[in-house]
């Protein structure tokens, strides 16, 4: 309907509310929704029953939904903030008066939208372990990593690693390095951090005839005699002498002594020496 076919409408209900007496008069025109906060939508619209009259309110999810009422307001109240939008969707609203004894045609249509938002999501990668927080709050990843915020929001990504890991830097959503992470913008945004395990090198020498071997797995020296773990891992190394030889002992690495296993807990590079006899004992 033209605007002008509109104001005809209303004219033309105004008129016959009035010649039949009645104390209510059709509403002006609904306000085009605003943006109060992140996902609402506020309607106010003008009173013309002298404040006698309540209101019902009606509305429909894009231009050609069903509309269904989603609230009521008592008479004198002019406004009303819709907090189940969901941002991005377009919502159209239609106002009615009404007392004990009348009620008024429908509105004219009013339709609004919020902003899509930025909708941040972030996935954590790698070897190992860490979080990644946010300012304004919303991100607390591990546990909360999916957060939508008002469109032109500026959201701060700070990233933290877990005790033997650290941090590789960020992936996606414009932010690369590993320094903090600034987001901003109306749309979706998924961004990774990616952590890695610290890992220190466990190298073993054998001199005579004799092997080690590790567990964890990764040692069995003769042939590998190098392995690469998490720091914090303990090791036990196992000495076994060539059929006829002997283990004279360990060195290096904190290892001593002639028992055949010695165990290290690896916070550092480290080298351990395994000493066997070379003839016949």
């Amino acid at each position: 309907m033209s605007r002008d076919a509109c104001v005809r409408a209303v004219s033309f209900w105004r008129s016959r509310f009035r010649s039949r007496g009645t104390i209510l008069l059709v509403l002006a025109t609904i306000l085009v929704p605003q943006l109060a906060h992140a996902s609402q939508l506020q309607l106010s619209w003008a009173d013309n029953s002298g404040g006698k009259a309540s209101f019902r309110i009606q509305r429909k999810t894009g231009t050609t939904g069903t509309y269904a009422q989603i609230a009521l307001r008592s008479a004198g109240i002019t406004s009303y903030t819709d907090t189940s939008v969901l941002n991005g969707t377009t919502y159209c609203y239609r106002i009615q008066a009404y007392t004990a004894t009348e009620v008024s045609p429908y509105s004219n249509v009013a339709c609004g939208s919020t902003a899509a938002g930025l909708g941040l999501t972030v996935s954590l990668s790698g070897t190992g372990k860490g979080t990644v927080s946010s300012s304004p709050t919303g991100i607390s990843c591990g546990t909360d990593c999916t957060q939508t915020y008002p469109s032109g929001t500026v959201v701060t990504l700070s990233a933290a690693a877990a005790s033997g890991s650290s941090f590789g830097g960020w992936s996606g959503g414009g932010c690369s390095g590993t320094g903090k992470c600034t987001v901003t913008g109306n749309a979706k945004v998924t961004l990774g951090a990616i952590f890695s395990a610290i890992t220190y090198p466990l190298s073993v020498t054998v001199s005579g005839s004799g092997t080690v071997t590790s567990t964890p797995t990764g040692i069995s020296c003769g042939s590998d005699c190098s392995e690469r773990y998490v720091t914090g891992t303990t090791v036990t190394l196992m000495a076994k002498p060539a059929t006829g030889r002997k283990f004279f002992g360990w060195s290096g690495g904190g290892c001593s002594g002639t028992g055949t296993t010695c165990s290290i807990v690896l916070k550092a590079a480290t080298s351990v020496s395994a000493r066997f006899s070379g003839t016949s004992v």
